[in-house]
């Protein structure tokens, strides 16, 4: 958990103490250096941009330095200098963390610089989910800007899809498919609390709360939320309604977790890299990212032929269609009546992935792989395995 901190507004008595701050973090002075002439400077240039300082306070006492300029156009983060016995305490991140909450209200960018000569600075950056716009001879120039993402949305998980989703007791929701996933994510949990990107109507997400970890939640659709809150309330597992590539929910967690290949309902590349970077933004240092992913079925494609059956039994027919060339796939569900001479149809689009291209989405968000298994059982992972589940590590 992040130490509690409070940023309140610079004042002029807080000069000196601004002005040890930046002298102590700075990363090196020139020779012939003049101690007395920069503390004159920086007090004169201090005392000119005080509307845009702050002072970063912990337990009562002065630990930092922060300036932000905001404008109508953008907000700016010009610098965080913390005193050395307060960092890595996670106190810069969370900072970072908050303006972008803000600017996602306000739809303005969020930009910062970083010095070229400063990796430590730019790995955590990249894994915040800022991008590269400029640079200039000593910085990189990057901006976070909050991004409305292509996705499988409200159009498809509707009030009617949403009531007939559960089928308690079978398919997906049949104990020999809950148990090991629930035991699986409560292991990597490790008495922390849990994220569910796509939470549902809480098919993982109640069982999981029930066994003992405090989970809550990100959903596109109302609807399925809707019926979530027929099973708990939202003081047992809170949502956040939006999507899972960028909305924020509240706090800092231990494992991020997207089940049952609803990944690929980010139907972009830029999309699903941005859904890595948000679980890196909502996860405590080393915490975990697990995903449950199938393996693109290329092989089963005849030659010239777009389509694959997936499912085919009594009732029900399963008909994935292929771009191969944008990676896209179509998934069409017939559902069959009791006579087999009607069928009603369910369409779903998605964007497959490799697990390799996964595992490099996952590098550029700041985390490495784990483990890579066929099933929440941990059975191994093989060439001819259907899905996988992967488990990326956030680097500490």
């Amino acid at each position: 958990m992040v130490e509690p901190y409070r940023i309140r507004p610079a004042t002029p008595d807080d000069l000196e103490f601004l002005a040890d701050v930046a002298l102590a973090t700075s990363r090196g002075q020139a020779a012939g250096f003049d101690e007395v002439e920069w503390r004159a400077r920086f007090a004169e240039w201090t005392v000119e941009t005080l509307a845009d300082t702050s002072v970063v306070e912990v337990s009562g006492k002065r630990v930092g330095r922060l300036r932000i300029r905001r404008t109508a156009e953008i907000v700016e983060l010009c610098g965080i200098q913390l005193r050395a016995d307060v960092q890595n305490r996670g106190i810069g991140t969370a900072i970072i963390r908050g303006l972008q909450d803000e600017v996602a209200v306000s739809g303005v960018p969020l930009e910062l610089g970083v010095e070229k000569d400063n990796p430590d600075a730019r790995r955590l950056y990249d894994r915040l989910g800022f991008a590269k716009v400029g640079e200039s001879e000593a910085e990189d120039k990057l901006r976070w800007t909050e991004r409305k993402v292509t996705a499988v949305g409200d159009e498809i998980w509707d009030a009617d899809t949403a009531r007939r989703y559960d089928t308690p007791g079978t398919g997906m929701f049949a104990p020999e498919v809950l148990g090991p996933t629930v035991e699986r994510l409560a292991g990597l949990a490790g008495g922390g609390r849990a994220l569910e990107f796509a939470i549902g109507t809480g098919r993982v997400a109640v069982p999981l709360a029930e066994h003992g970890v405090p989970v809550s939640g990100i959903e596109y659709s109302q609807a399925m939320v809707d019926q979530l809150r027929t099973k708990v309330s939202e003081d047992e597992i809170p949502v956040v309604i939006g999507d899972m590539a960028s909305v924020r929910a509240p706090g800092e967690f231990a494992l991020v977790y997207l089940v049952f290949n609803t990944i690929s309902n980010l139907l972009t590349q830029e999309a699903q890299i941005d859904c890595f970077r948000n679980a890196a933004r909502h996860l405590s240092p080393g915490g975990a990212f697990v995903i449950e992913l199938w393996v693109p079925e290329l092989r089963r494609l005849a030659p010239g032929s777009p389509a694959t059956v997936g499912v085919s039994e009594p009732g029900y027919i399963l008909l994935d269609t292929y771009d191969v060339l944008h990676q896209q796939v179509v998934s069409h569900h017939f559902h069959f009546d009791a006579e087999g001479t009607r069928a009603e149809l369910f369409r779903s689009p998605h964007r497959y992935i490799w697990p390799a291209e996964l595992d490099l989405m996952a590098q550029l968000a700041g985390f490495t792989l784990e483990s890579r298994h066929a099933d929440w059982s941990q059975s191994p992972f093989t060439a001819d395995s259907p899905s996988h589940v992967s488990v990326y590590r956030l680097r500490e």
